[in-house]
């Protein structure tokens, strides 16, 4: 007979702000769900308290007490799920969950490629060196993994992590595909689409986000004649602004730099629009585009490329 698990806490290792938009994400919404399954949970996070923390539903501890199986049977948990990112300076806190004889989930939030690709455009060296990079961490990495019951990911890191020599079969055997947790807010009930394109991030994450690859895109979709109304949400920067400003009027007019929007008003954009474009150099799991496709959005990213294999995953496997 399956075990029944009435306790199931979350743990995110980092020091995160405890606020509305954390529990509309990662361990805060799978512990909000959890809730709503009649299951007890909580989120687990190191001090500081912050000021607009939802502290009935979190515990912060010292992080020392994250490190302690005497501190983990303490709670009383049947299960606990940590977002550790599969990262190997996490080991000791699996080590230590699993001492407490706690059954463990770790949920790795990467696309499998876990230092960055070998591009074209670096040196040999500097592909030799991140080579070995990725060999010393897929060890300890192991190490981490080892501790796990479960380990969910996105498939296709879960492709990758079957291949790779240090983690084996044990480890393979115990991964399931999940992806990034939605918000059972972002659905599609066959409201009446626009033609809207809509582009969220934190566009000052210049390296990550690619702002140039988003203003280069919509400078040649309006220049091949495209009609659709952009409306550009999150971090809007000076050079965001300055490109606005000095595109011709006929284009201008059809880009909307609108800067934050609250997560429920978002989310009715996505009802509207017809796409979500992502422009990102990697992603790990990109929540925008999995609330887009989940509120009938389509996703368009750039062509095929390894950092963004769990993107694709969910939208084409071309």
């Amino acid at each position: 007979m399956n075990p029944v698990y009435r306790k199931i806490y979350t743990c995110t290792p980092v020091a995160f702000h405890a606020n509305d938009g954390f529990f509309i994400r990662d361990t805060g919404l799978i512990a909000s769900s959890l809730r709503a399954l009649g299951v007890e949970s909580r989120c687990i996070m190191p001090l500081p308290y912050y000021d607009d923390d939802q502290r009935e539903h979190l515990i912060r501890t010292e992080y020392s007490n994250l490190e302690s199986p005497k501190w983990w049977r303490s709670l009383g948990l049947d299960a606990l799920v940590l977002y550790s990112w599969g990262a190997p300076r996490y080991r000791r806190i699996a080590k230590a969950v699993k001492s407490a004889g706690i059954y463990l989930v770790i949920h790795m939030d990467s696309s499998g490629d876990f230092v960055g690709s070998f591009r074209d455009d670096t040196s040999l060296l500097s592909r030799l060196k991140r080579r070995l990079i990725t060999r010393a961490q897929d060890i300890f990495r192991s190490l981490h993994l080892r501790q796990a019951d479960a380990i969910t990911m996105c498939p296709a890191a879960a492709e990758v992590v079957s291949r790779r020599l240090f983690y084996g079969k044990w480890i393979a055997e115990r991964c399931f595909p999940m992806p990034c947790p939605v918000s059972p807010v972002c659905r599609y009930g066959g409201e009446e689409k626009e033609d809207i394109i809509l582009c969220v991030g934190r566009w000052d994450d210049g390296f990550q986000k690619r702002p140039e690859m988003l203003m280069a895109t919509l400078e040649c979709y309006y220049g091949a004649g495209g009609s659709a109304e952009t409306r550009v949400y999150g971090t809007i920067t000076e050079p965001l602004r300055t490109w606005h400003s000095q595109l011709p009027a006929a284009i201008a007019c059809k880009i909307k730099l609108l800067g934050y929007l609250q997560n429920f008003l978002l989310w009715e954009e996505y009802k509207k629009a017809r796409i979500v474009f992502c422009p990102s150099r990697f992603e790990s799991s990109h929540i925008v585009s999995a609330e887009g496709l989940c509120c009938g959005c389509s996703v368009v990213t750039p062509p095929l490329h390894v950092d963004l294999r769990d993107v694709i995953w969910y939208t084409t496997r071309e």
